[in-house]
C-alpha cells in the first residue's frame, strides 16, 4: 500500500470566489496601516470632527424647538447676531425644504475640506503599507506565484486606501449627517437633506478613487519607503504652494495641485455660492442680513474652473493607473 493516495478526490471545501483573495490582502494591509499610533490619532481626529459637525446640524435642527436651549442662549447675542438666528428660525419653520437644503450643503461643504486633510494625512501615513515593501522584498513575484494576477493585487492594494478614505473622510460624514438628522425635531430632516446626501456621496466617492491610484502610484515610485513619502507630500505640499492669489493671471499653474483641483470639483458640486444666494433670494428676514454680510464676498467669488480641474485629475488617474501596471508586471 502507498504511503499516500496519489488518486483524484473531489474538493469538498467551500468555495471562495476571487473576491476573497482580494479582500486578503486589503485587510491584512488595513490591519497593518491602522496599528499604526499615528494613524490612530488621525483617525480620532476624523470622527471627532465629526461630532462637531452633527453638533452644528443639531443646532441648526434645535431652532424650530420653541424653547430649545439654542434658542435661549441666542437671546444673550447682540441685536444683529439675534436678529440672524431670528430671521434662521422663521426660514426653518417657513421653507424646510429650501433652508435645510442650502443650511446643510454649506456646513458638508464646509467641513468636507477639513475631512479632506485627514484623508491625505492617512494616505501619507499608509503608503509604506502598500507597494513600497513589495517592492524591497520581491514581493510581487510571490503573490503571482501564488494564482494572484496583477489585477487581483491591485484591487488589493487599492481596497487598502479606500477603507483608510472611508474610515477618514466618507464614514465620518455618513455619520454626522445620520445622527445629525437623527436628532432633528422632524424626520422630514432625512428628505429635505437628502441634496447634501447625494453632493458628499457623488464628491467623496471620486474624490476617494482618484486619491487612492494617485496614493498607490506614489508608493510604487521607489523601494524605500522615505522616498515614496517624499514624493507624495512634494505632490501634495508642493501642489499647494501654487495655489495662492499671485498665481491667479497663471491659472494652469494652480491645476499642477491635485488639491486645488478637488477644491473647484466641490466647489461644482455642493455650489456655495448658489447656496448664499437662495438664501439671499428667498429669505424676507434674513436676506438684509445676508446680503450686508456677503455681498463683496458673493461678488468676487470667480466660479469653479471645473473643466480644467476636471481633465487635470483624469489626467493624473489614467497616468497613476498606467504607471502602476508597469511597476507591477513580473518577469
Amino acid at each position: 500500500m502507498a504511503l499516500h493516495d496519489l488518486g483524484y478526490r473531489h474538493w469538498e471545501g467551500r468555495h471562495q470566489g476571487i473576491w476573497r483573495r482580494r479582500w486578503t490582502i486589503a485587510a491584512n494591509g488595513l490591519k497593518a496601516a491602522v496599528s499604526n499610533r499615528w494613524m490612530r490619532y488621525v483617525l480620532t481626529g476624523a470622527w471627532s470632527i465629526a461630532l462637531v459637525q452633527a453638533s452644528i446640524l443639531f443646532c441648526i435642527g434645535q431652532l424650530l424647538v420653541a424653547d430649545s436651549l439654542v434658542l435661549r442662549w441666542s437671546d444673550n447675542l447682540d441685536p444683529l447676531l439675534r436678529t440672524f438666528v431670528g430671521g434662521l428660525t422663521l426660514w426653518l419653520e417657513q421653507h424646510p425644504e429650501i433652508s435645510v437644503r442650502t443650511a446643510q450643503n454649506l456646513v458638508f461643504y464646509g467641513f468636507n475640506q477639513v475631512y479632506l486633510t485627514f484623508g491625505l494625512l492617512a494616505v501619507t501615513l499608509a503608503i509604506p503599507h502598500l507597494i513600497t515593501r513589495d517592492l524591497s522584498s520581491n514581493a510581487v513575484i510571490i503573490y503571482a506565484s501564488k494564482a494572484v494576477n496583477r489585477l487581483d493585487y491591485l484591487a488589493g492594494k487599492l481596497g487598502i486606501l479606500l477603507g483608510l478614505l472611508t474610515l477618514t473622510w466618507l464614514g465620518p460624514m455618513l455619520a454626522a449627517w445620520v445622527l445629525g438628522n437623527l436628532l432633528a425635531p422632524d424626520w422630514h430632516f432625512f428628505w429635505h437633506a437628502r441634496v447634501p446626501l447625494l453632493n458628499t456621496l457623488l464628491f467623496v466617492g471620486g474624490g476617494m478613487l482618484f486619491l487612492s491610484l494617485l496614493g498607490l502610484a506614489a508608493s510604487a515610485i521607489s523601494a524605500k519607503e522615505k522616498a515614496a513619502v517624499g514624493f507624495w507630500l512634494l505632490l501634495w505640499l508642493v501642489g499647494n504652494a501654487l495655489t495662492p492669489a499671485e498665481f491667479h493671471r497663471q491659472a494652469w499653474l494652480q491645476h499642477l495641485s491635485f488639491h486645488h483641483n478637488l477644491e473647484q470639483i466641490a466647489e461644482a458640486v455642493y455650489q456655495p455660492k448658489s447656496e448664499l444666494e437662495r438664501a439671499r433670494d428667498n429669505i424676507p428676514v434674513l436676506g438684509d442680513i445676508v446680503r450686508r454680510m456677503a455681498h463683496r464676498q458673493l461678488r468676487d467669488w470667480q466660479p469653479p474652473r471645473t473643466r480644467p480641474a476636471a481633465l487635470a485629475l483624469g489626467i493624473l488617474a489614467v497616468g497613476s493607473a498606467a504607471f502602476l501596471l508597469r511597476r507591477t508586471r513580473t518577469e
